[in-house]
């Protein structure tokens, strides 16, 4: 049983056919319910939906509030234990969920992974995107290759779990795929295709990008702060012995900017550590909760 949750911000061109299209692939998957969060559209969309007031849940937002914010307002909402996302604007085939609802019993979330045969993603998303990968191998060991897939079905309690942590804005998604791989929970990655836009996309590159790089590196600090720490801690170390090197052989003495580095990297090293022992002390009270 599954939450269809749609989040939909001036989409009248193709707010009708996702419905049409969710209902004739979820009609084969079982008992399900379509909740379309309605993101302060200014156009002709809040009209068109309510022709489908007898078939799907309508919450209607009348100020734009975000991405996350619709998708929390939808799961607030949902009335099954399995939540499914997907987006209006024709980029995601959504009959493909077909075949990611069959992974759900094996699974905690099933994504849908923008690697098949057709995949229309420009230049510089695809740069932004593969320095976001290099940053999570780097702070969480794992190689994934769509952090923020619109697509996608997970557990309830997944969302429920991680409440806390997720924004409002579009990186929701990179939000919970982050925190439930670095909680070791069972991710399925199913290759889709990945089509243009029908519309004008909200999206700002270049600013999301720096945003996506600010929550990655919150939420490693947040799990694993010494995979964060000891790596600064290093680069502040050999910058401060290329600088003592420097001195001694131009001036024949440590100066201050040599002494003050290898300080803060004394300090980034306790703070890690520090930060850790605080991690690991609420990872414990939370585990003697729920025993």
């Amino acid at each position: 049983m599954i939450s269809v949750i749609l989040p939909v911000y001036n989409e009248e061109h193709c707010i009708a056919g996702a419905i049409e299209t969710i209902t004739r692939v979820f009609s084969q998957i079982g008992p399900y319910e379509i909740i379309v969060v309605n993101d302060g559209s200014t156009d002709g969309t809040r009209d068109i939906l309510r022709r489908y007031k007898d078939r799907v849940i309508v919450i209607d937002q009348l100020v734009n509030r975000g991405y996350g914010y619709s998708l929390k307002a939808g799961i607030r909402r949902a009335s099954f234990d399995w939540i499914c996302i997907t987006d209006a604007d024709g980029t995601y085939p959504i009959d493909a969920l077909y075949e990611m609802a069959q992974k759900m019993g094996d699974y905690d979330m099933v994504v849908g992974e923008r690697s098949g045969c057709r995949v229309c993603v420009g230049l510089f998303n695809r740069c932004g995107k593969f320095v976001l990968r290099v940053l999570v191998y780097m702070l969480a060991g794992k190689w994934i290759k769509d952090l923020n897939s619109g697509l996608r079905i997970f557990k309830k309690e997944l969302a429920l779990k991680y409440w806390h942590l997720l924004p409002d804005g579009f990186s929701f998604t990179t939000t919970i795929t982050l925190a439930s791989t670095i909680d070791r929970h069972k991710i399925y990655f199913h290759s889709i295709n990945y089509f243009k836009r029908v519309g004008k996309s909200s999206i700002n590159p270049f600013i999301d990008f720096i945003g996506f790089v600010n929550l990655i590196v919150r939420i490693m600090v947040f799990f694993k702060p010494l995979n964060v720490f000891i790596p600064l801690s290093l680069l502040f170390f050999i910058i401060s012995l290329l600088r003592s090197v420097r001195d001694i052989l131009t001036v024949n003495y440590i100066g201050n900017t040599a002494l003050m580095l290898f300080v803060l990297s004394i300090q980034s090293f306790f703070f890690g550590l520090i930060a850790e022992l605080i991690v690991n002390k609420f990872k414990r009270f939370d585990e003697a909760n729920k025993s």
